[in-house]
């Protein structure tokens, strides 16, 4: 079977796809199984800013899967306080929210946005979110 055929037949479409197979990517670059090539504008859905394959952050990862490859933030470590300290001094803000995903990201903006909106201009007032029509802001229940 072929990539298109295996994912068809094992996994659950719950959104649609474009007929296209990506085979390798460097920078901004990616191309598909084909040899065609593609800028890749999107950066894998906004979570690959860097670009494919970027030296700097190959070595990065590659460095933190020596000690361990993922937890999550119910527990402490040390990258995501480096990191945390890094983004405030940066920024100004006095604390950073890490999340696992855009939609958790989106939904964190909208409960934020609804708590500072009750505070506020109290309960009975601006509680809706206005999103654009046909854009994408997640999976979950919230942001679809």
């Amino acid at each position: 079977m072929n990539t298109f055929e295996k994912d068809s037949a094992y996994i659950a479409h719950a959104y649609g796809r474009l007929p296209l197979e990506f085979a390798r990517a460097s920078g901004s670059e990616v191309f598909g199984s084909d040899g065609k090539r593609y800028i890749d504008l999107g950066s894998g859905i906004a979570v690959n800013a860097f670009g494919h394959c970027d030296p700097v952050w190959t070595a990065a990862v590659e460095k933190q899967l020596g000690a361990f490859a993922h937890t999550s933030n119910y527990y402490y470590s040390a990258p995501q306080a480096e990191l945390a300290e890094r983004l405030c001094a940066r920024t100004g803000l006095s604390r950073v929210f890490f999340s696992n995903s855009g939609a958790e990201a989106n939904e964190c903006a909208i409960k934020a946005a609804r708590r500072f909106a009750f505070r506020k201009y109290g309960a009975e007032s601006r509680s809706t979110v206005i999103t654009l029509k046909n854009s994408f802001h997640g999976r979950t229940l919230c942001t679809l």
